[in-house]
C-alpha cells in the first residue's frame, strides 16, 4: 500500500527532540520495521517515558500515525495499517526499574527481553511465568500487547493475571497510571487490563508491574501418546480432574506433532496424538505426578508413556512454546487461529477441523492447552502443495511475496479464497463447539488479510471499544486500524 510519506518539516521536528543519531530514515534500516508491506518514513528511538509522550506528542499534532515496537518479533500479528508514519523503537527502554524478590514485585520497561529477564529473576530464585514463542527477540512489551499466549497459561492465568499495573502513553502524548507495584491494590480501575492484547492502539507501554512467583526446586515432564483424539481427551481429563495440579497440559494433533518435532524425537506412530505435561514443585509433588500420570495414562489406553528430565525435558517444553514459530518455519505462508475452547469439546473440534481443511485442500495442525475448564488451541493451516523450501522469507514475514511465475497467480487467488472461506468455518466451528471467547487469525499472509475479518463477525459490545479507542487516542494516530473492527 502506497501512501504519503513525512514531509521533511515533520522528520526535522522528531529530530529535533531526539537528535539526528536516534533518528533513522534510511530505506534500508526502515525495512526492520516493515508491516505488512508497508514501511515507516521514520524511526525513533526513545530513551525514556518522557521523551515518549513528547514524541507522540508531535505525532499528533502532525496527525502522523506511529506504532511501538521493541523485538520486533509479532510484528506481523494485528491488521494492515491504515497510516503508518512512525516507527516508535522501545528497544531503548530496556531497564528494570524496581525489583523487591522479597515481596514477588518487579517494574520493567517495555524493551527488556524475556530471557534476560527470566536469568535475573532466576538469581533470586523466582521467574515469571511469560513463556512466549520467538523466545529469543521476545520483549516484555510485545508480550504485553499483543496477550502472547504461554503454556504455564494452565496454571498461573494469563497476563491479566498477575500484571499488577502499568504506565502508558496515551494517544494525546500524556503519561498515565493505572494498578500500582504491589499486590494489593484496590485503588481505582484496572485500566492496564485494557492495553494487554490492544497491539499498541490504545497507548504505548512504558512501564510494567508485575507479580513474580518462586521457581521450583524440581521439574518433570511427562509425555504420552494416544491413537485417536477421544482417548488423549480422556486422559487430560481425567488429569484436570484428579488432585494434581500440572504447571502445563498441551494436546498436540499428529500434525502439530510432527511441527513441534516431537514425533521425531520421542518416537511413537506419526498418526498419533501426544499430551505433554509439564509437573515442578518438590521432589514428593513430582513424584506424586510421575505416579499417578503414568496410571492415568495406562486407563486411557496410552501407547507410549514416557518421563523427561533435563536437556529432553527442555526440548519438550521448547516444542509446545515455540509451536507458532515452528509452524511457520514448517509453512512460512501459514494462517494460524487461535481460540478458546473448552477442551470436552477438543476431539470433536479435532475431526470438524480435519474434515474443513479437506474440504479446501488444506493441511491442518492443532495444539490445545487442555487444562481447566477452558483451553486456548492454535490451528494451523497450509496449502497441501507448500514446502519449506520453496521460500526463504523471515519467521516474521510479509507473506504477501510472489514466489511462482505470473501464470500461478490466478491459482493463488483461488487458494486464498478457498482459505479465507475455511477460515469463516472455522472460526464459526470454534464458536458452536464451545469456545468461551471468539477465536482469531493471529497470523497468515498480508494478501489475506486484505480479504477476510481476523477478528469474525463483530460483536455487540463493540461500539463500547470504540469509545474507549476514542478516549485513549482520540487523533486515532497509535497503529491504526491494527485491532479488532479497524481500531
Amino acid at each position: 500500500m502506497k501512501q504519503d510519506p513525512p514531509s521533511g518539516t515533520q522528520i526535522a521536528r522528531l529530530e529535533q527532540l531526539l537528535g539526528a543519531a536516534r533518528t533513522t530514515t534510511d530505506p534500508a534500516s526502515l525495512s526492520a520495521y516493515e508491516i505488512d508491506g508497508m514501511r515507516p518514513g521514520a524511526a525513533v528511538r526513545p530513551a525514556d517515558a518522557d521523551e515518549v509522550a513528547e514524541l507522540v506528542r508531535v505525532a499528533a499534532g502532525e496527525k502522523l500515525a506511529v506504532i511501538p515496537c521493541s523485538g520486533r518479533s509479532k510484528l506481523a500479528v494485528g491488521g494492515v495499517p491504515a497510516r503508518y508514519d512512525v516507527a516508535l523503537d522501545l528497544s531503548a527502554l530496556n531497564r528494570v526499574r524496581a525489583y523487591d524478590p522479597g515481596d514477588l514485585t518487579l517494574s520493567v520497561e517495555p524493551g527488556v527481553r524475556l530471557e534476560d529477564l527470566q536469568r535475573e529473576l532466576g538469581e533470586h530464585g523466582q521467574f515469571l511465568p511469560l513463556e512466549v514463542a520467538f523466545s529469543e527477540r521476545a520483549t516484555v512489551g510485545g508480550a504485553i500487547a499483543t496477550n502472547a499466549y504461554s503454556p504455564l497459561g494452565a496454571h498461573f492465568g494469563s497476563a491479566r493475571d498477575f500484571v499488577l499495573g502499568m504506565e502508558f502513553v496515551t494517544g494525546l502524548g500524556e503519561i498515565a497510571k493505572s494498578g500500582g507495584r504491589v499486590v494489593k491494590n484496590v485503588t481505582g480501575y484496572d485500566l492496564h487490563k485494557l492495553l494487554i492484547g490492544s497491539l499498541g492502539t490504545l497507548g504505548v507501554i512504558t512501564r510494567v508491574h508485575f507479580r513474580t512467583f518462586p521457581r521450583p526446586a524440581e521439574r518433570r515432564v511427562f509425555t504420552a501418546a494416544f491413537g485417536a483424539p477421544s482417548a488423549a481427551h480422556e486422559f487430560c481429563r481425567a488429569v484436570a480432574a484428579s488432585a494434581l495440579e500440572p504447571r502445563a497440559i498441551e494436546m498436540l494433533d499428529p500434525g502439530a506433532a510432527e511441527i513441534s518435532g516431537l514425533a521425531a524425537q520421542f518416537g511413537a506412530s506419526v498418526r498419533d496424538w501426544r499430551v505433554v505435561i509439564a509437573a515442578a514443585g518438590s521432589a514428593a509433588v513430582v513424584e506424586r505426578h510421575a505416579r499417578d500420570l503414568e496410571h492415568m495414562a495406562r486407563g486411557a489406553q496410552a501407547a507410549r508413556f514416557e518421563a523427561w528430565t533435563g536437556a529432553d525435558a527442555a526440548k519438550c517444553l521448547r516444542a509446545i512454546r515455540e509451536f507458532v514459530r515452528l509452524a511457520l518455519e514448517h509453512a512460512p505462508t501459514a494462517t494460524i487461529l487461535r481460540i478458546a475452547l473448552l477442551p470436552a469439546s477438543a476431539a470433536a473440534l479435532a475431526e470438524r477441523i480435519a474434515a474443513i481443511a479437506d474440504a479446501h485442500g488444506l493441511d491442518a495442525a492443532l495444539a490445545i492447552g487442555a487444562a481447566g475448564s477452558a483451553g486456548t488451541g492454535y490451528i494451523a493451516l497450509w496449502a497441501r502443495a507448500e514446502r519449506r523450501a520453496e521460500t526463504s522469507l523471515p519467521t516474521g514475514r510479509q507473506a504477501s511475496a510472489a514466489t511462482g511465475a505470473s501464470s500461478l497467480e490466478a491459482s493463488a487467488d483461488e487458494r486464498e479464497t478457498s482459505l479465507a472461506a475455511a477460515i469463516k468455518e472455522l472460526l464459526e466451528a470454534a464458536s458452536s463447539g464451545g469456545a468461551a471467547a471468539r477465536g482469531f487469525v493471529e497470523w497468515c499472509p498480508t494478501a489475506l488479510k486484505r480479504r477476510i475479518s481476523l477478528w469474525g463477525e463483530t460483536r455487540e459490545d463493540f461500539v463500547l471499544m470504540q469509545r474507549v479507542k476514542n478516549i485513549f487516542d482520540p487523533h486515532g494516530v497509535l497503529a491504526p486500524e491494527r485491532y479488532c473492527g479497524g481500531l
